[in-house]
């Protein structure tokens, strides 16, 4: 409620009349009070901002969002973060149009100087609008104003006479209490301490036009600049506290708020433009260059002669030096030799250069002093424009250094520029020419990449034409080694958006496109390969090892895998493609490894069922022998055993020789094709000793049955005795 009160300007009593007596701090809390009610605030008393109006207390923002809300009143809606700068264009360009709409009906001598004023008077300037629309004003523009005499300045002043009529009808004279109340808010509405700080140059600058202060100054002098300083101050507080008030009325809410319905108008500026004599501008143009062209003076001369005995055969890239190196060269090896290069030519510029120069200009004063020799108030400006020319001079010289040094690197690539598509087979013969890159190739699952890709070769080659120009920014001119005290002065250069810029680097990207056809094209030398990439091949040996095969298969399979890896061996290791050579060695030794994996799949599924069979057989010999060496407790059991002897002496001995037979078989392909480990070595020696140590263990045997069958007997004779004669007693 004391926010909405202090806001509104109402007739009804408040607040209620204060008592006879009473206190002097009541008093002047009710005199504050009365102020309020009739004079509302006009800025708030608490902000974030200085000097932040009254109005922007109902709203939530920011201080940056009410900073930008103080540039329009139309723009009290105004979101910083969604400002469209498309629409804002199209509204810049109404006014214009509207002011060619009221004034087609003048005369054509006063209608382009009506135009011209409206542009140059127009709250939205011309150069905040698009090219587009300027160039729609400057067609609009000559469709009103056909060629005329120029306007006279009484012309003049009635254009703009009218346009000060137009706004005086348009506007009305404040009364007395607008005055009272607009005079009240300057005084009084805005506290001196919410007002930004006169800078001090300002007033530095205002004392400085007045005499020097001298030891003879009487004190009417000291008294009159106190009284200059203090006026100085206090117009800038009032004119600084008027601005705030006019920029808050321009709001007709805040108008109507305070009570103001209209406030003094300013003083109507008026410009007009004289006559332009073209001899007297003439005269000045032909009398300054005069005075201030030096660019044919001696001086110039021998500093050229410098450039060209000693210094115009520099590079920052030079084609002698490149060629003189073992070519091709890794992109990131190319890279850091164009760094090198351009290092070592700008430690030349730098370190010997600039120093030849400046002791030449240092040395000749005689040559260019009387040039610059007019007089003390204009001599730094001539020396300055002297030097000026002079590092002209110097920034053409550093320009054609840059030029040509990036010619120079063009030519590198132009002398490939017939691209490299050598067609339906490739022949090693045709590009004998030295390359400049070397791109590896190298196996990414289940494809061939370039390392680097070609892509990232590019961007190599581009980042070397820009070193060139980045290497001749930043060199300081010749000032620096004169005076001490110049310093962030540097000569101009090769921009990186020129057009020459762009049109060297576009050619040099031409014949880069031209030649990656080559390399590309190439990888189809190893698409009969895919198989070993896609792990197609090592699906075939699965399933070519579920089926059951002899060993003639599994050697000729082998036999096929060793003639793939001698055909991949046999691969070009280097391949030279024009601007690029291609190295395959990793990449080869990739794809015989892959071989060499198949290979060994078969033949470690044979070396397992050979090591199987070697298993059985001596576990089979291990269950006879283990068979032969038991006890029989019974006599079915001992004729068991001997029937077992019999059977294993005359078949099951003589099929074990066979599947020995066999695995010898297999131990004589395995050692063709392979190295058997120890363990596989000790098995087969085990197998190949069983024959032998198996008939050693049947002769043990019959000899412990015929031993066995002997007491057994013996036991059944004393048996059948001990029997017999119990029965005949």
């Amino acid at each position: 409620d004391s926010i909405f009160n202090m806001s509104q300007s109402r007739a009804r009593a408040f607040p209620p009349t204060l008592p006879l007596e009473c206190s002097a701090e009541s008093f002047k809390v009710y005199q504050t009070l009365l102020n309020q009610r009739h004079f509302p605030p006009i800025l708030q008393a608490n902000s974030q901002t200085l000097a932040a109006p009254f109005k922007e207390l109902s709203y939530h923002r920011t201080p940056s969002e009410s900073i930008g809300n103080n540039y329009s009143p139309r723009a009290q809606g105004l979101k910083i973060n969604k400002v469209q700068h498309s629409p804002l264009s199209k509204s810049l360009a109404k006014p214009v149009g509207a002011c060619i709409l009221s004034v087609k009906n003048l005369p054509c001598k006063l209608l382009r100087m009506y135009l011209d004023l409206n542009q140059a008077f127009s709250i939205n300037p011309i150069w905040k609008e698009p090219i587009n629309n300027i160039k729609q004003k400057s067609k609009s523009r000559n469709i009103f104003t056909p060629s005329c005499r120029p306007m006279s300045p009484q012309e003049q002043l009635a254009i703009l006479h009218r346009q000060e009529e137009m706004m005086r009808a348009m506007q009305t004279e404040p009364t007395e209490r607008d005055l009272e109340r607009y005079t009240y808010y300057i005084t009084n509405g805005v506290p001196s301490s919410l007002l930004a700080a006169q800078p001090l140059q300002q007033m530095m600058n205002i004392m400085r036009q007045l005499p020097p202060e001298t030891e003879d100054s009487n004190i009417h002098d000291k008294i009159m600049r106190e009284n200059i300083q203090e006026e100085v101050k206090r117009e800038y507080c009032f004119t600084l506290t008027k601005s705030i008030v006019d920029y808050i009325l321009m709001d007709p809410s805040e108008c109507q708020r305070l009570s103001i319905s209209s406030i003094p108008k300013s003083f109507p500026r008026r410009v007009i433009r004289g006559p332009v004599p073209w001899h007297t501008s003439y005269k000045k143009v032909h009398t300054w260059q005069g005075q201030h062209l030096y660019a044919v003076g001696h001086i110039m001369i021998l500093l050229q002669d410098v450039w060209l005995s000693s210094f115009s055969s520099l590079r920052f890239v030079g084609l002698g030096d490149l060629f003189s190196i073992s070519l091709p060269l890794l992109p990131s090896e190319f890279e850091e030799f164009v760094q090198r290069q351009c290092q070592t030519t700008r430690d030349e510029l730098v370190q010997n250069w600039l120093p030849r120069c400046a002791s030449l200009i240092d040395t000749s004063k005689d040559l260019w002093s009387p040039l610059v020799h007019e007089g003390e108030q204009d001599a730094l400006v001539s020396v300055k424009e002297f030097f000026s020319c002079v590092a002209a001079l110097m920034s053409m010289q550093l320009r054609s250094l840059v030029v040509e040094s990036l010619q120079d690197l063009l030519f590198v690539f132009t002398k490939h520029e017939e691209g490299n598509d050598f067609g339906e087979v490739f022949d090693e013969m045709k590009y004998i020419q030295s390359q400049v890159l070397l791109v590896e190739l190298q196996v990414n699952e289940p494809h061939i990449d370039f390392s680097p890709s070609l892509q990232e070769c590019w961007e190599f080659i581009r980042r070397g034409f820009m070193q060139i120009i980045n290497s001749a920014e930043k060199i300081p001119r010749v000032e620096f080694h004169l005076f001490d005290d110049v310093k962030n002065f540097y000569l101009r250069t090769v921009s990186v958006d020129e057009s020459l810029v762009t049109n060297i680097i576009n050619k040099a990207e031409d014949v880069f496109h031209k030649n990656i056809v080559g390399p590309k094209k190439y990888l189809s030398v190893y698409q009969k390969y895919s198989s070993l990439l896609d792990q197609t091949a090592k699906q075939e040996i699965s399933s070519f090892l579920k089926d059951r095969q002899s060993l003639e298969g599994f050697g000729d399979e082998i036999e096929s895998f060793n003639h793939l890896r001698e055909e991949i061996a046999s691969l070009h290791v280097t391949v030279p493609l024009s601007m690029f050579c291609l190295h395959a060695g990793k990449l080869n030794d990739d794809l015989c490894e892959r071989v060499e994996r198949l290979k060994d799949m078969i033949i470690m599924f044979e070396m397992k069922e050979h090591r199987e069979l070697n298993e059985g057989i001596c576990r089979k010999y291990e269950e006879i022998t283990e068979t032969i060496r038991s006890t029989p407790e019974t006599t079915e059991e001992l004729a068991f055993l001997n029937e077992y002897i019999k059977i294993t002496s005359d078949v099951t001995t003589r099929k074990l020789i066979d599947e020995i037979d066999d695995a010898r078989y297999h131990l004589s392909f395995l050692l063709d094709h392979a190295t058997l480990p120890s363990d596989d070595l000790r098995l087969n020696a085990s197998v190949y000793h069983w024959p032998k140590n198996i008939l050693t263990e049947l002769e043990d045997g019959r000899t412990h049955l015929a031993t066995m069958k002997e007491q057994a007997q013996d036991f059944l004779q004393n048996r059948f005795m001990n029997t017999f004669h119990a029965l005949t007693r």
